[in-house]
């Protein structure tokens, strides 16, 4: 293989994420949690998520970008979370806030009980953060699996849905802030 080939396919291999299908996500919080949000202890918000994969901020995972950049759906999500329970959350001035990071993100196809199914894989450390210091910490792994033919939106919502059931349910950030 001579140079030219090599510098073609390291091209091919660099520039991947910008040949990502593009994808138009609107999610909305579906789930039923039952956590009761409406009479917390402390003024809440959910402050910016921010993105420690690296590269292209829209990237869902390999081959898939969203219409928007990943940390707003998922911002968007536990703020959904939070109201789905009633919460009213703080724009300003909070004792406590709410932060996310993004660690990674994966897409594999998987075989569940003979259907082939992709399954989205996102990690998220999130802490609860009140008096300048971090109060409660955890890393939710968002995970969604939906048949190949229900795409990777589905994946995705399926995903964020978990990630929110998951927060709302941890009895130790619950003890913080109820």
């Amino acid at each position: 293989m001579n140079l030219r080939h090599i510098l073609i396919a390291a091209l091919i291999i660099i520039s991947a994420p910008a040949f990502a299908a593009e994808i138009s996500v609107d999610y909305t919080y579906t789930g039923s949690h039952r956590t009761d949000f409406s009479n917390l202890r402390v003024s809440l918000a959910v402050a910016d998520v921010t993105d420690d994969r690296g590269g292209e901020p829209n990237l869902i995972a390999e081959g898939y970008s969203a219409d928007i950049p990943l940390t707003d759906i998922i911002r968007d999500a536990l703020i959904q979370g939070f109201e789905h329970g009633g919460a009213e959350l703080s724009t300003e001035d909070s004792e406590m806030q709410v932060a996310g990071r993004i660690l990674s993100s994966q897409l594999r196809t998987v075989d569940r009980s003979g259907v082939e199914s992709l399954q989205l894989t996102i990690r998220t450390n999130v802490t609860l953060q009140g008096s300048g210091r971090t109060i409660w910490e955890t890393t939710l792994f968002a995970r969604g699996t939906v048949p190949v033919d229900e795409g990777i939106v589905q994946a995705l919502n399926a995903a964020m849905d978990r990630m929110v059931r998951e927060l709302v349910s941890d009895d130790y950030f619950l003890i913080e802030i109820q």
